[in-house]
């Protein structure tokens, strides 16, 4: 069977093309899972800070040629990218509900950073958008680790 990194650079795959397939859908939708946000961030947790960084900088480049944010998602996805990889060295990856909790406060602070590095930050995005964006988020990156997860115990 595949490898362990293999499986997550698959994974991450999927999401990116996921994200850039829907993103005309969730465009309609006033709240929608942001699946770039969850691959950079699940990614994080299996790189070297280094390298989750140069991952969320090219994501972040790659939402920007197609996005609307502002020019900021390069530098916040960055930011994730090396916070998140230094975050696992410090918090116990394998607690159950670490990767959507985790998932959740990332994707809400990334909404409402750009939020506000654009200036359109008000109540309702910070405290009803930005969570329901950061909520949809973690449960599908939630799901989609728990199902990488379980296909790389069912192989080995």
């Amino acid at each position: 069977m595949a490898q362990p990194g293999l499986r997550n650079a698959l994974l991450l795959f999927v999401l990116i093309v996921l994200h850039f397939s829907l993103r005309p859908l969730f465009m309609e939708w006033p709240v929608a899972p942001d699946l770039l946000t969850a691959a950079v961030l699940l990614g994080s947790l299996s790189l070297r800070a280094g390298n989750a960084a140069l991952l969320g900088f090219t994501l972040g480049l790659l939402d920007e040629a197609i996005g609307l944010a502002g020019g900021w998602t390069p530098l916040l996805y960055t930011l994730a990218g090396f916070g998140g990889a230094r975050f696992r060295d410090v918090i116990f990856a394998d607690v159950r509900f670490f990767v959507p909790l985790y998932l959740f406060l990332a994707t809400w602070l990334i909404q409402v950073g750009i939020a506000v590095l654009t200036g359109s930050l008000d109540v309702t995005t910070g405290l009803v958008i930005a969570p329901a964006d950061a909520l949809l988020t973690a449960m599908v990156g939630g799901l989609a680790e728990r199902q990488l997860r379980r296909l790389s115990s069912t192989s080995t």
